[in-house]
Order: structure tokens, then C-alpha cells, then sequence
């Protein structure tokens, strides 16, 4: 049996080549993608300015994957909503949907599950199972928007997954979900987050992609961001530094910063002090976002007391700092939650960017 060609992971100039070989002009191509990015219109039937006989033949030939929504629930305390998918091979991932006024956020999982075993992190316990496909990464954009109906303005990789470690497949759904011709989000309303893979970085400032880029720092003493974040070891603050003063110095653009706050861990006034000296060296932003309870993890969420003391030493009431309360905690979907028991535990034989 011939095996068929997922479309929905495809690049428009890709669905273009894919047509000509099936005999069909290019512009088909342009029609397609369009049916499906544009319109999240994943049924050939619905797509009627296509010839029946090319539909005909789109049939025996691609299919259009979506990953199946096996639940979706809504926070009681925003308008957040966590989805829970089920992939084609039975493993499940989960993706939030962020609606606050007209800013209407997807935040996407980029892998199942997670290899770099963050201690303040739910999806740290999974392990990686493995990659997902362009396809599957853009499938959870248009499920959002099919279930929702709402038109989505902001892209954040910050779901399930190290982003760094799945980095051609993330780039070509990022390609994908920017282009004009379909969803057109502006590359300067889709962020990839990355713990510090500083080697990816690099190459993402080599190759001039104009994404948005954010940093998961949460500590800023070598020791101490070692023992919550293992990835430390291999790549070390300073190297972490590096590497985005390369990408903000050429691509002159702002990285943010991401800093998980937990009352006791790494809240002190030297806590405060070393990030005001680090942000000084960087062209960038910080998000505080205060820690999000993880069952059987020992750190705690700060008061608001302890918040706006640390955010005070920071700045020296000097400048802006935003605190990100994170929405959906109350249904695990909030910065750090997401997780799914999956049967699996194991690394699948497939390609997995190393470290």
C-alpha cells in the first residue's frame, strides 16, 4: 500500500512542487494551503474550487492529520482552556488557548514530553518520547482555531518540549504559521522559548530567522540554576549570555527573559542584585512569573509581598518589569503544569536533536 503524504506539514512551496508531480498546476498548491491554513479547512469536500478530480486524486494520494481533542477544559478562574490531544500514534500532548481581549495566544508543544528534567517543571517527569512533526505542531494551531473559531494573534513555543531540541521541525511550522498566504501571524507575535541551548541559538542568529526569541533563566548563579536546571552543565550562564548578546546585537531585536520566581529558592536580594547585572549586559525584557505548585515538588509560590520586593530590588523602581500571572493554573495549564501520563516511557527510535 502506498503511503500517503501529510499535507498540513508541508510549506506552501512544498504543497506547489507536491501538485505539479500530480499533474496539477502550481497554483493549486496556493489554493490548497490556503484552504487549510487560512481557513483551517482539513475536508476536500469543503475546498470547492479545487476540481472534483483533483480532490479525487488528493485522496488516494495525502491526508490532513489533525491531532484528535480527547478533552478540553476550561479554567473557572480566566478564559484559558487547556487541550488535551491525541496523536496518531496514541501518544497525547497538551496545547492552551489564551484569550485575554483582542490578544488571542496559542502556546504549542513542541515535543512529547521533555528530556531536560527542569525540577520546577511537570513536563520533566514525562521524559521525551519523542519529536513532534511540523505537521503536529501546526495540527494543534488549527484543532485551537477549529474548536474555538476565534482568529489567533500570538504564537508562543512554550508548551510541552525543549523548542532548541526539535529545531527544524519548530522553524518549519513557525515558517508555516507566519506565511501571508495562510494564518500571516507576524513574526514579531511568535516567540520560541528555550532553556539555553546556546549552540541552536547561535544558528537561529546565523541563519537571520526573524522569530522572537525568550530565555527560561530562573537563576543567574551557575550552582543554583545547575540544580534546577540540569541543562546548566552542559551550557553555562555565561554561555547563555554569549549567545544572546550575538542574536540581540545582530538581529537588533529584544530577547525576553523568563524567571520562574519560588519563594526560598531564588528570591533573595543577591538573587535580585545578579539579574539586574545580567539584564544590564543584554538588550532585553523580564517576565517574573510567580512559580505555578506542581504536586510532590517542594517550592513554593512567593506572596505578593515577596514578589514586589524581589521585582523592587531588581529595578531599583528604575524600570518596568512585567509579572506574568500565569492563566489556567487552576487547571494545570499554567507556565510549568503541562503533563500527560502517557503508556510510553521510552525514546522513540526517530531523530532527536541532541543537546
Amino acid at each position: 500500500m502506498t503511503s500517503q503524504v501529510e499535507l498540513i506539514g508541508m510549506t506552501r512551496d512544498e504543497l506547489r512542487l507536491f501538485v505539479s508531480e500530480l499533474g496539477e498546476r502550481q497554483f493549486r498548491g496556493n489554493q490548497l494551503f490556503s484552504w487549510i491554513h487560512e481557513h483551517a479547512v482539513v475536508d476536500l469536500d469543503e475546498m470547492t474550487n479545487l476540481p472534483k478530480e483533483f480532490r479525487s486524486q488528493l485522496r488516494l494520494s495525502a491526508e490532513m492529520d489533525i491531532p484528535e481533542i480527547v478533552d478540553m477544559v476550561p479554567s473557572t478562574e480566566t478564559s484559558s482552556r487547556k487541550f488535551l490531544f491525541k496523536l496518531r500514534d496514541g501518544l497525547k500532548i497538551e496545547t492552551v488557548f489564551i484569550p485575554e481581549g483582542k490578544r488571542k495566544t496559542v502556546c504549542l508543544s513542541s515535543q512529547v514530553g521533555c528530556p531536560l528534567e527542569c525540577k520546577f517543571c511537570a513536563t520533566a517527569k514525562m521524559g521525551l518520547l519523542r519529536n513532534l512533526t511540523a505537521g503536529e505542531i501546526v495540527g494543534q494551531l488549527l484543532a485551537v482555531r477549529r474548536e474555538t473559531g476565534e482568529r489567533i494573534t500570538n504564537i508562543v513555543f512554550m508548551g510541552m518540549g525543549e523548542p532548541m531540541l526539535n529545531y527544524q521541525n519548530v522553524l518549519k511550522a513557525a515558517y508555516i504559521i507566519h506565511d501571508d498566504d495562510g494564518m500571516n501571524i507576524s513574526t514579531r507575535k511568535i516567540t520560541i522559548s528555550t532553556v539555553g541551548i546556546a549552540k541552536r541559538i547561535r544558528q537561529f542568529t546565523k541563519e537571520k530567522h526573524p522569530f522572537k526569541l525568550a530565555l527560561s533563566l530562573n537563576a543567574t548563579d551557575e550552582t543554583q540554576r545547575a540544580s534546577l536546571m540540569p541543562i546548566t552543565k552542559k551550557y553555562s550562564i555565561k554561555d547563555c549570555l554569549e549567545a544572546l548578546k550575538e542574536y540581540t546585537d545582530r538581529s537588533r531585536k529584544r530577547v525576553t527573559l523568563e524567571y520562574v520566581l519560588m519563594s526560598g529558592t531564588n528570591d533573595s536580594p543577591a538573587d535580585a542584585r545578579r539579574l539586574a547585572s545580567f539584564m544590564k549586559k543584554l538588550n532585553c525584557k523580564l517576565n517574573v512569573i510567580p512559580y505555578n505548585p506542581i504536586v510532590g515538588e517542594p517550592f513554593k509560590r512567593p506572596t505578593v509581598h515577596q514578589l514586589e520586593k524581589f521585582i523592587s530590588n531588581v529595578t531599583g523602581g528604575r524600570s518596568m518589569v512585567t509579572v506574568r500571572w500565569s492563566q489556567g493554573k487552576d487547571i494545570n495549564a499554567a507556565c510549568g503544569q503541562l503533563y500527560v501520563e502517557n503508556v510510553e516511557k521510552t525514546v522513540r527510535n526517530q531523530t532527536v536533536v541532541s543537546a
